[in-house]
């Protein structure tokens, strides 16, 4: 993070995030969280993520394969999101 930066995480991690406190003081940097945003943040957040090129980390299985997806998410494997393609 920048001096002064900020750093908001929405939605859920997977592991815990090592944070490193004496940088986040000395450089006046704060980190925060919320399980989920209103529809405005929402939309604020996905004008955002269009105009910078950030998209979600997913996982996808073709449509023919959702008993495999379903197995692979219940057995707790499943990183990020699954995604179900139909093409």
């Amino acid at each position: 993070l920048a001096p002064k930066g900020r750093l908001h995480n929405v939605g859920a991690v997977l592991e815990p995030m090592a944070i490193p406190a004496f940088s986040l003081i000395m450089g006046e940097k704060s980190v925060a969280g919320s399980p989920l945003g209103s529809p405005a943040l929402t939309a604020t957040m996905i004008d955002f993520c269009v105009r910078h090129d950030i998209y979600p980390i997913v996982q996808e299985f073709p449509l023919d394969k959702v008993n495999e997806a379903m197995a692979h998410l219940e057995a707790g494997k499943a990183r990020y999101r699954i995604v179900l393609k139909m093409s």
